[in-house]
């Protein structure tokens, strides 16, 4: 049986993947499919989430109940497989919807074919927050209630399954033991990001407060160094994003697809990089004192009831305030805001930027985790 599918990236001089090879794959995992494989082409569609040809990503969606996948990703092995299993059975014996890889009947996961892995997984025929939120079916507030929904079950899930069964594996926020991600680099992504802001500022002529900043994180991160080997871990799916959500026909949050980036982290780092920020969307100067204080209400929103929930240490609770300290400076999404703006200029916003920093570097811990609490108004 053939079909044409949109195989973009996908090597010329290999045969390509067809529907006797997503029939035969199946047959070897043992799944029987209702209605038996007749119409299996029409019952079956391609996502491909390739990026080049070293890294292939063709997902078969096979009768909306399976995802056949066939990848050349070097992260993938009956490791790896087995560990992000042993994760999603604790997601799902937490009540959540996750979907597990399925072994064929020698226990293997993993399926070799022209070079490639070919591996099952179970389908969740749930929608996922962004498309909800691109066509406009749940409103702001909705949104942001399933996303405190989520935070609320991951505070749970911490509290249940703190130094559980810890994968050697780090999740993406990991500062000192590096990310398979961070690795070739020798360094995290916080830190990479926070030395280009930096090299940016100097190039701007700010170096006074390059040289503040970069005696404030020494700080932190110095002192995070010598507490963070002994503060509770979790694995976590750890790209929880709103492309990766699950939403029930009710509305409400019901579990995580994609755990390809699924590690151990610190607890309270997971919390810092989750809750709070400095609206970065918003592009309209308001005063850079009235933008940290937006940040702390939002940091004292989520993460106040994540506190709670989790019942953290006091020990934690420092912690936590300084993790977001660099979560809030040397995050991705922050970093891109503000060197945007430091180098355009626009509208008032690059002394806005170049103030929000210096207050950054001035702020005192107390102002991120003292008197935390839950104020469900």
């Amino acid at each position: 049986m053939k079909k044409d599918w949109n195989l973009k990236h996908f090597p010329a001089d290999l045969s390509p993947p067809d529907v006797d090879l997503i029939e035969r794959e199946l047959a070897l995992f043992g799944v029987a499919l209702p209605g038996g494989r007749e119409d299996l082409a029409d019952r079956t569609c391609l996502i491909n989430t390739s990026h080049d040809e070293k890294d292939i990503r063709l997902n078969f969606l096979v009768d909306k109940r399976y995802v056949l996948r066939i990848s050349n990703g070097p992260d993938l092995s009956e490791k790896r497989l087995g560990e992000l299993n042993r994760l999603i059975g604790r997601y799902k014996e937490f009540g959540l919807i996750c979907s597990a890889f399925i072994a064929d009947e020698a226990g293997h996961f993993i399926h070799p074919w022209q070079g490639f892995s070919v591996y099952l997984a179970e389908y969740a025929n749930l929608p996922l927050l962004w498309d909800l939120m691109e066509e406009k079916r749940v409103s702001e507030a909705e949104s942001d209630t399933i996303w405190q929904e989520m935070l609320d079950s991951l505070a749970a899930f911490a509290r249940r399954y703190k130094d559980v069964d810890l994968s050697e594996t780090m999740g993406m926020y990991s500062l000192f033991d590096l990310s398979p991600f961070d690795k070739e680099e020798g360094i995290d992504e916080k830190q990479q990001n926070f030395n280009s802001l930096l090299k940016l500022l100097g190039e701007q002529g700010q170096e006074d407060l390059a040289s503040k900043l970069f005696d404030r994180h020494q700080e932190i991160r110095a002192w995070l160094q010598g507490v963070y080997k002994d503060l509770p871990r979790c694995v976590f799916q750890a790209d929880e994003n709103s492309s990766n959500l699950l939403v029930s026909r009710e509305g409400h949050f019901a579990g995580f697809i994609d755990f390809n980036l699924a590690g151990t982290e610190v607890v309270v780092n997971q919390f810092a990089n989750l809750g709070g920020g400095f609206e970065e969307e918003n592009k309209t100067p308001i005063g850079a004192k009235n933008r940290l204080a937006s940040a702390l209400q939002s940091y004292r929103k989520y993460q106040g009831r994540m506190l709670e929930i989790y019942q953290a240490s006091p020990m934690e609770k420092e912690a936590l305030a300084r993790y977001s300290w660099i979560a809030l400076v040397a995050g991705w999404p922050q970093v891109c805001f503000f060197k945007h703006h430091i180098e355009k200029g626009e509208a008032g916003m690059r002394e806005e930027v170049l103030e929000l920093l210096g207050l950054m570097a001035e702020l005192p811990m107390e102002a991120l985790f003292g008197g935390i609490s839950y104020d469900q108004t």
